[in-house]
């Protein structure tokens, strides 16, 4: 029997904080949809989302504001999505920020999907909740608000040009704030909740991007995941091999063994998740290379060994396959030494 989709508590302070800041009891409010207040004080703290979707609708009603979520950003900090926050922070750019909130958006929730897509204009973050979840537009409300509060921290660019689409509703005064926060036109009633920004601001590197402090963080949100239950299968085989690769390339079994499962039960739950092994490393290690090759301190050698591949022409062919360039070519691009 599946468990019920649950979010981290955090979400839940932002919307206590609200409730507080116009006035409102936010524990008896919490009490009264059936939430314990005293999870909010664990840093590990879970609420199940169908609570969660009520204690929505109650603050939407009891504070009269369509546009609750958008009042609840201003609680939302980077330690707010856990370790994923601090690794975002030190992300390269706001591409690579926003892939981690798509790998990793379990951490917050569990009852959506995130995924990044590239389209001429720009790249799209495409939230869509899952099969049997409650649909909660303030959720997505938040989210949204979040991402672009986020972003604007990161990048430093008060101003950041995005462009937002949402399946909510909404009369035109509510549409009329939700412009006015989001410094551009709303779509409301699409076909989708997403939220696009221009490439040229993507790629702008981030004034505090560490790859290494990255890459420590990223371990702690897998690490979080893994002993979160219903994990997804593909990042605890992402785990285990981004500890194991600089000793060479995994082997399978071995993977599925200290998972506890057989290669065929690997095979299987990796399908279902509609990946596999190979792919599973071939990205692992794809994105680990981009993140090496951009510290100046790292040769193209020692990148090389650090993927676990045995040769440096063996990494130079994988490189080229997954990005149509070379580590060198990626590192003058980048206007680093190879």
């Amino acid at each position: 029997m599946a468990r019920e989709a649950t979010t981290l508590n955090t979400w839940a302070i932002a919307i206590s904080r609200t409730l507080d800041a116009n006035g409102l009891d936010s524990e008896r409010l919490f009490a009264q949809v059936g939430l314990d207040p005293q999870i909010l004080r664990d840093p590990n703290g879970r609420y199940p989302v169908s609570k969660m979707a009520k204690l929505w609708r109650l603050a939407v009603a009891e504070t009269g504001d369509p546009c609750f979520a958008l009042k609840a950003s201003a609680y939302v900090q980077p330690a707010t999505f856990h370790s994923l926050g601090l690794a975002m922070m030190a992300s390269l750019n706001l591409e690579d920020a926003l892939l981690r909130t798509a790998r990793f958006s379990r951490i917050v929730s569990n009852a959506v999907d995130v995924v990044i897509e590239r389209t001429p204009r720009g790249i799209k973050e495409v939230v869509r909740f899952l099969d049997g979840v409650p649909t909660v537009d303030e959720g997505i409300d938040l989210f949204m608000a979040s991402t672009l509060k986020l972003g604007r921290m990161l990048t430093g660019v008060e101003k950041l040009p995005v462009e937002i689409r949402l399946r909510r509703g909404g009369t035109e005064a509510t549409r009329a704030e939700f412009e006015k926060f989001f410094g551009c036109s709303v779509e409301f009633r699409a076909e989708e909740n997403s939220l696009l920004v221009p490439h040229e601001m993507m790629s702008l590197p981030l004034p505090m991007a560490n790859p290494e402090l990255a890459r420590q963080n990223d371990r702690v949100v897998m690490e979080y995941l893994r002993r979160f239950d219903g994990a997804r299968i593909s990042e605890k085989v992402r785990a285990e091999l981004i500890s194991r690769l600089p000793a060479g390339e995994p082997a399978r079994a071995d993977v599925a063994g200290v998972l506890n499962m057989s290669e065929k039960t690997l095979q299987r739950r990796l399908r279902d998740e509609d990946t596999n092994y190979q792919q599973v490393l071939d990205e692992t290690r794809s994105e680990l290379a981009k993140q090496y090759l951009s510290e100046r301190q790292l040769t193209v050698c020692d990148v090389t060994f650090r993927l676990g591949f045995s040769d440096q022409s063996s990494f130079t062919r994988a490189f080229k396959r997954w990005t149509g360039v070379s580590p060198g070519e990626f590192r003058n691009a980048k206007g680093l030494a190879a």
